[in-house]
């Protein structure tokens, strides 16, 4: 029988430990205008999301490798401040997604006996359903990630929350999502635009016979790709796009 390497078997009784320690995990959480403080689960309803704010700020240093950005969000109105290009990717994919209503940075630490772990985001949609992220390329998941990954699931389960880890996107995909995100501004002159294009669209037609519709201003064309960032029009996300691309009308949106 194989040998257990060190790192699997402390992370193995890292999450044994911490999972069923129950109450002795502390969640720490900062609210807008307070310090830090410990969010007892057992006395209290789930902290107040639209209040709270990053436990932390990113930072780089020399022995920090994170690279600090400030993405701006279309659902939040305003910048989010963000460790790393793969978490700018995840705010670019979820801010076209018109369910969720907030999206918070940093949105509290776990402390356990061994440990502490702050997730990258957290989600909020219409209803109320609330995800928490971790975000990580495959090949940067090691043995304490995985271990405090399964710590943060564990525990957003308790609380009704879901989690999920973001890897990132395939190249494709990346390239189409960063050319949409040009597009999110709603262009002042869509609402001549908008019933016209999905009346061309109707059952499925192409980029390319769209676009001819256009009169030399660009101002039908514009209105397609905020359509399109907006998913009131579904297109291939997978493959490369020309003008033999086919476009729809999302499904839902018909009889709208």
């Amino acid at each position: 029988m194989p040998k257990r390497r060190r790192s699997d078997v402390s992370s193995a009784e890292s999450v044994f430990e911490a999972v069923n320690a129950g109450p002795r995990l502390m969640w720490t959480v900062k609210l807008r205008g307070r310090d830090e403080t410990e969010w007892d689960w057992q006395q209290r309803r789930p902290p107040p999301l639209r209040l709270l704010v990053p436990v932390r700020r990113p930072h780089s240093s020399r022995n920090n490798r994170h690279i600090p950005a400030a993405a701006y969000s279309m659902i939040n109105g305003g910048l989010v401040e963000l460790e790393s290009g793969l978490e700018h990717d995840l705010v670019r994919s979820i801010d076209r997604d018109r369910r969720i209503q907030l999206i918070i940075a940093q949105p509290f630490t776990l402390s356990w006996k061994r440990s502490r772990h702050t997730p990258d985001l957290l989600t909020v949609t219409e209803g109320g359903a609330v995800t928490v992220w971790d975000v990580r390329a495959i090949e940067r998941q090691d043995d304490d990630f995985r271990a405090k990954s399964e710590i943060t699931r564990q525990e957003c389960r308790a609380v009704g929350w879901a989690y999920r880890v973001f890897e990132g996107l395939d190249r494709i995909e990346r390239l189409n999502l960063l050319w949409l995100h040009c597009c999110r501004q709603r262009p002042a002159w869509a609402d001549a635009h908008e019933e016209r294009i999905c009346a061309l669209v109707g059952a499925g037609v192409t980029l390319g016979h769209l676009f001819a519709h256009d009169d030399g201003s660009g101002e039908l064309k514009s209105t397609v790709w905020h359509l399109l960032w907006r998913g009131e029009l579904e297109i291939d996300m997978y493959s490369p796009w020309d003008l033999t691309t086919q476009v729809t009308v999302k499904r839902g949106n018909e009889d709208a």
